[in-house]
């Protein structure tokens, strides 16, 4: 007897019925496991970029307290001693002590006062460059070059094509890595005849260089082929900086041979004019 169709199809039915919940079901768990696992990557990224942001923040944090502690040594060995010496030299005048001679001691107190004063100058323009806020980057660049110059033996040479000024906040940044950089030089680069600085603007592009023929220092690739070496305050300072500003850092250095810094920002906003 032959069984009715509907009774044959019945089985097909259920099992295409079963096959297609089974894939509606491995399609839901993918998407799910999908789902998760980007959500899982996404929050790695987010988790990511918070530390790095935390590292950043860390390292300007400890950059300014350098700097404070920098200028609190200045103000207590300089300025402060200065206002010493003129103190004492004035009450050497009002006891009017007949082997003193007041004009020789009103000379030294004016000398003295004018060393703290130019002391106290040269501590504000760190603090700000008025001349930064002023005129401009160059401006406060060739300041700081000319200050490089009085301050050591070097011969300091400063050039710069600046066409396109940039805002307030992106000036002040490469001023005090170009600061921290000629900092580093005149306190590291031993040997050293002269020091170099140039600030040039082409096409899209703004370069800031920094260079020396000093000692020179272990560069990170030498670090990595096993070197030890320790980037100090001054360099995560730098490296803060030029992250925050969205730039490059490019370093060239072997010990013996030097070192030449630039710092590379594109400015996509100067194609447009």
């Amino acid at each position: 007897m032959v069984a009715p169709a509907e009774v044959t199809f019945a089985p097909l039915l259920l099992s295409g019925i079963a096959l297609m919940i089974l894939v509606a079901g491995g399609f839901v768990w993918f998407v799910v496991s999908y789902q998760q696992r980007l959500y899982r990557q996404q929050l790695a990224l987010r988790t990511a970029e918070a530390a790095h942001q935390q590292a950043l923040l860390a390292a300007v944090i400890e950059a300014q307290e350098a700097e404070r502690a920098r200028i609190g040594r200045d103000l207590h060995d300089d300025v402060a001693s200065s206002l010493a010496m003129a103190q004492m030299l004035v009450e050497r005048l009002a006891t009017n002590d007949a082997t003193d001679d007041p004009a020789v001691l009103f000379g030294l107190a004016r000398e003295v006062l004018g060393a703290a004063v130019a002391d106290v100058r040269s501590t504000s323009h760190q603090l700000y460059p008025a001349s930064l806020a002023r005129v401009g980057l160059v401006n406060a660049l060739a300041r700081l070059a000319d200050l490089s110059r009085h301050s050591d033996s070097l011969a300091v040479h400063f050039e710069a094509r600046y066409p396109h000024a940039l805002p307030p906040a992106a000036e002040l940044a490469l001023y005090r890595i170009c600061q921290e950089l000629v900092h580093n030089a005149l306190k590291h680069a031993h040997g050293a005849t002269f020091l170099r600085i140039g600030l040039h603007q082409e096409s899209t592009k703004l370069v800031l260089a920094v260079e020396d023929n000093g000692c020179g220092f272990v560069s990170e690739t030498q670090a990595a082929a096993g070197v030890a070496v320790r980037a100090g305050v001054g360099l995560r300072s730098i490296g803060a900086r030029v992250q925050l500003l969205g730039a490059r850092l490019v370093q060239h250095t072997a010990l013996g041979e030097g070192t030449r810094t630039l710092v590379e920002l594109d400015q996509p906003a100067l194609a447009m004019e």
